[in-house]
């Protein structure tokens, strides 16, 4: 490590506070480099970077290689720290910073590398991607090589932990580890879940959509399959979890280090405000898939303007920085702003002069394989395959360990991917197939490349046709007054009969793929009739669409589309002000249903009388001030439990988990013998019981007087810079935002999942609610701001408006720009 670094960090105070506050640097410095102003080597021409008030650069470059030249130099002023640790975690680098503990997770990462034809994989996202990632990547490393030249311009992380970015390579952009596909755990879990209770148990327990006759396939003993077949895909895609022994460098000591590493291992262990408190974030867990997003597009026949609007919350863990990056980008033959992840060129959620395109994850494609292999007990790299033993494909990895030598690590192969799991005393193993790592293309969200540029509705399917991952029902909207939606996906094809791609298979060469659906054989829809076309994660496949055998079978459940339904059908006269009240829509279908079916209920005990009459004039909406949602949020979460109690066999009950709540509900409809002897009256009973029970666990956090029950008083957000930790209780508002207290829940429009503490955990980070008639009325919102730089105005700025339910300005022309300009910079090139 540099010795100008050491010596700077060493004269830091050791104390966290003093580091803070008279360190200073900073990764939002508008000026790049004391030394050398301006002037940056690898630029072509002058490049102008304006950033307007709500922290968004808009980027004007004199040709294409510069402008993403300017986006990775931009994205690591502002998120350098979060783009190390994407890096090293993707590539599988970690080790070579942060020591041994971490050479099997840089081994499991490294086995989900793509390992195919490069120029293959650069062709597929765009004409010209070799050179756009070459040139983002390029200016991530110049900001790289000016912080290492001024060590005080290090982000606060780096300096604490004794640590310094490292360079990126092309190859970085098109780590796989990101992607968010599907479905080898739950294969795992359902082969557990048969294994218990038998195929025909687990499909009458469990919610197919489309609906399946669950097969097991043939020569493969499920009773095998345990979560261990898992550790190294988990390990593999796991956040880094940190000790004090990975900062030996720190200038901290340590007591200070012990926190700092765990602040720096993201959220841990929230302490439960009470076991039924505990419970119901582990069922929000369960619920909260991974792909929870809602957008709508809306024709000009139903708008204000006669344009069409188009809406997108995407759906994902809240976090401070954020996961998404706004950014504007404008060079010749470009002119797209929006939001992407900061670690990629280009937007995946934005407009362009003529386009505005919204994405929410389109459950169709299943990507993922497990095959279970019989090994030769003479020679366990050899598998059987089509009656022979074929040899696994042995790959040796360098990895690369702080303070020692080099470790040879040894990945195996099978012919369909990378060897998870050998179980030598059974003579098996077990790999992955996955789709993503056959074939080009398939790096998330960099085939946006294409429709940043895409000008109408065949250029933008022409690149939704090669937009493979994730699979994304992506909206549409153009200026000529078009509306639509693509189905994009990377769907593997299943020939053989009977093969779900829900359990494992044979590898034995009996179940193979037939390469992958055609892009331009997938779903789609040009101005629908009805005027408008929303998703939301639901199952959407059309009834006539001649592939739907093929879709994979788990989805989100309807609540939240039924109700963007329910809004949008009726009404005429829309404006972007009204599609973002629709964002911030709180009410729950679910709950409206629940009391339908609860109206008669009546009960002699006085405080479950007065909840009932609470509950019964209630308008179902999970508002901040309702005392009656917080009523129903306890009493839902006890129905759920009550009912799977009732149907799932009890030594299942702890793995299996509980019931949808779909089927919840169903059975509530029309309750069966399960609920006794009076099905009708036994249900009653259960509810009754149950709201009793979650009156009592309400009780236990928030007191007896209902008065102080209100929604928000529990939900709420609060944002923590991960150092905040490392300072004393009176210093670290500095670093935090406020507490507010939260509508919504797991089931509504505005989404919202919570942890023990019922803090906010999982929500839409990012919106936009674009206007096609006119670019400069669209708004957007990314929380809690763009800078990841605690001394940033735009650290936490954007906060409070996303809280209120407002979204600023998403300025495009360059007048708006200028309107709304903070500051700018112009980087020169080295002459």
């Amino acid at each position: 490590m540099d010795h100008a670094w050491r010596r700077t960090a060493t004269a830091c105070s050791v104390s966290a506070a003093l580091l803070l506050a008279a360190c200073g640097g900073g990764d939002d410095d508008p000026a790049p480099s004391p030394g050398g102003g301006n002037t940056l080597p690898g630029l072509k021409e002058s490049v102008e970077i304006i950033r307007d008030k709500y922290g968004v650069s808009h980027i004007y470059a004199k040709n294409q290689e510069d402008m993403f030249y300017a986006q990775g130099y931009n994205a690591a002023r502002d998120r350098l720290w979060q783009l190390d640790q994407w890096r090293r975690q993707g590539e599988g680098r970690m080790a070579e910073q942060f020591g041994p503990r971490f050479v099997e997770a840089d081994r499991a990462a490294r086995m989900f590398l793509y390992r195919g034809d490069l120029e293959k994989e650069y062709a597929s996202y765009h004409p010209q991607s070799q050179a756009i990632i070459s040139a983002f990547v390029a200016g991530i490393n110049a900001y790289i090589d000016q912080v290492k030249a001024d060590p005080t311009r290090l982000p606060l992380e780096f300096r604490l932990t004794g640590t310094e970015p490292g360079h990126w390579r092309p190859e970085t952009v098109l780590v796989r580890k990101y992607g968010i596909t599907r479905n080898i755990g739950s294969e795992v879990d359902l082969a557990r879940h048969v294994a218990a209770m038998g195929a025909r148990k687990v499909q009458e327990l469990s919610l197919f959509e489309p609906p399946i006759d669950l097969q097991v396939p043939a020569g493969v003993d499920l009773s095998q399959i345990d979560a261990s077949i898992m550790n190294a895909y988990n390990l593999g895609h796991a956040a880094a979890r940190f000790q004090p022994s990975d900062f030996p460098d720190s200038p901290l000591g340590g007591p200070a280090r012990d926190t700092l590493a765990k602040a720096l291992s993201g959220p841990g262990e929230t302490p439960a405000a009470s076991s039924a408190a505990e419970g119901m974030a582990r069922a929000n867990a369960r619920r909260i898939t991974r792909y929870e997003s809602n957008n709508w597009t809306i024709s000009g026949a139903r708008t204000a303007s006669g344009k069409p609007i188009l809406s997108n919350d995407p759906h994902r863990a809240l976090s401070m920085p954020s996961l998404r990056y706004m950014v504007h980008l404008n060079s010749p033959g470009w002119n797209v702003i929006g939001a992407g992840e900061p670690a990629l060129p280009g937007v995946s959620i934005g407009h362009n002069e003529r386009i505005a395109f919204g994405l929410t994850i389109f459950s169709f494609g299943d990507e993922e394989d497990l095959y279970v292999y019989e090994t030769n007990p003479a020679n366990r790299d050899e598998y059987r395959y089509q009656g022979k033993w074929e040899k696994m494909r042995l790959v040796e990895e360098t990895i690369k360990v702080r303070g020692q030598a080099d470790v040879k690590a040894t990945i195996k192969f099978t012919r369909h991917g990378p060897v998870l799991h050998e179980d030598a005393a059974r003579g098996k193993a077990y790999a992955m197939r996955a789709a993503y790592l056959e074939f080009p293309g398939t790096a998330a969200y960099l085939a946006s490349l294409r429709l940043n540029q895409a000008r109408n509705w065949d250029e933008f399917t022409a690149g939704m046709a090669r937009h493979y991952t994730p699979g994304e029902n992506m909206v549409y909207a153009d200026v000529d007054g078009n509306i639509g939606w693509f189905g994009g996906a990377l769907a593997p094809i299943r020939p053989k009969a009977g093969w779900s791609g829900l359990l494992p298979v044979p590898g034995d060469g009996s179940y193979e793929w037939d390469g992958i659906l055609p892009g331009t054989s997938l779903p789609r829809v040009l101005n629908p009739a009805k005027g408008f076309y929303a998703t939301a994660n639901e199952y959407n496949v059309p009834d006539d669409y001649a592939r739907k055998d093929m879709s994979a079978r788990e989805w989100s459940d309807p609540n939240r589309v039924q109700r963007i339904g329910e809004v949008l059908g009726g009404a005429r006269g829309l404006t972007v002000q009204d599609t973002v009240k629709l964002q911030y829509d709180d009410l729950s279908i679910p709950a409206r249903d629940l009391m339908g079916l609860a109206a008669s209920l009546s009960s002699p005990e006085a405080e479950v009388a007065d909840a009932l009459q609470r509950l019964k004039a209630w308008n179902h909406r999970m508002s901040a001030d309702s005392v009656a949602a917080t009523i129903y949020e306890f009493w839902q979460y006890v129905i759920v439990a009550k009912v799977s109690d009732l149907y799932v066999p009890a030594a299942s009950r702890a793995t299996f988990g509980d019931l949808d709540k779909r089927l919840v509900m169903n059975k509530l409809r029309a309750p069966d013998a399960a609920f006794g002897a009076e099905p009708v009256k036994g249900r009653d009973t259960l509810l009754l019981d149950a709201l009793k029970e979650g009156l009592a666990n309400l009780k236990e956090i928030l007191g007896n007087d209902p008065a102080g029950w209100k929604w928000g008083d529990l939900f709420h957000i609060k944002f923590d810079h991960q150092l905040a930790a490392l300072l004393p209780a009176d210093q670290r508002a500095a670093l935090a935002t406020e507490r507010y207290p939260m509508s919504g829940n797991i089931e509504t429009v505005y989404l919202g999942a919570y942890g023990a503490d019922f803090r906010k955990i999982h929500g839409a980070s990012y919106r936009q609610a674009i206007d096609v008639g006119n670019w400069d009325n669209s708004l957007a919102m990314n929380v809690p701001g763009q800078s990841s730089d605690p001394s940033s105005p735009y650290y936490k700025n954007l906060l409070p408006l996303w809280v209120k339910g407002e979204l600023f300005p998403m300025a495009f022309s360059r007048q708006k720009v200028e309107s709304l300009k903070a500051e700018s910079v112009t980087l020169q090139p080295a002459r």
